[in-house]
């Protein structure tokens, strides 16, 4: 298993929030691998919510930029 370090440093390069970071956190030291794991794909989840608010913007604006070159 990767050292705790480096799993913060990870998950706080993937902008997972603090509250988060300190439930991993009590998770790794305390051993609970299978809560530890259904805390990252929590946070996994989080950020995939956020690509697809992204993705609908930029078809928004894909959208627009076709109707302006139509015009």
């Amino acid at each position: 298993m990767v050292d705790w370090a480096s799993m913060k440093a990870c998950m706080t390069d993937a902008r997972c929030s603090e509250a988060a970071i300190e439930r991993a956190e009590r998770l790794y030291h305390g051993g609970s691998s299978e809560e530890l794991i259904r805390c990252l794909r929590s946070c996994r989840c989080d950020i995939l919510e956020a690509i697809h608010v992204k993705q609908k913007q930029l078809d928004h604006l894909d959208q627009l930029i076709r109707e302006a070159k139509d015009r």
